[in-house]
């Protein structure tokens, strides 16, 4: 079964400084280099998100700039794993790097079987 990983920038990643972004994404960029942690699960690459007001919003009332969503987390990229179980996809999902530090959260889904 496939699931998408969410990867929700906290507010805690906000405030890192320049030299400690740069080692985080090369923690980031190890993680995908190993297939997804180590576990060969990982069966779409990531894809960042450019910042939240770059985007647009389309609801029944037109398209407005931004998500303006409530909340102090933002998604900032995804990417697709093949598993067994969810159990399996969450045990993944928790060595994303930063988790353990408080710098994302990660929310796993499954993807519908079209």
């Amino acid at each position: 079964m496939k699931y998408v990983i969410l990867l929700l920038n906290t507010e805690a990643s906000a405030s890192l400084s320049e030299a400690d972004r740069q080692a985080w994404y090369s923690e980031i960029f190890a993680w995908y280099e190993k297939g997804g942690g180590g576990s060969g699960k990982l069966v779409e690459g990531g894809h960042q998100l450019q910042p939240p007001e770059t985007a647009k919003t389309v609801r029944a009332g037109g398209v407005t700039d931004g998500p303006f969503m409530e909340t102090k987390e933002v998604l900032g990229g995804y990417s697709v794993l093949e598993t067994d179980t969810m159990e399996e996809a969450v045990d993944i999902a928790k060595t994303w790097p930063g988790v353990d530090r408080g710098l994302m959260t990660v929310e796993v889904r499954p993807v519908v079987a079209m």
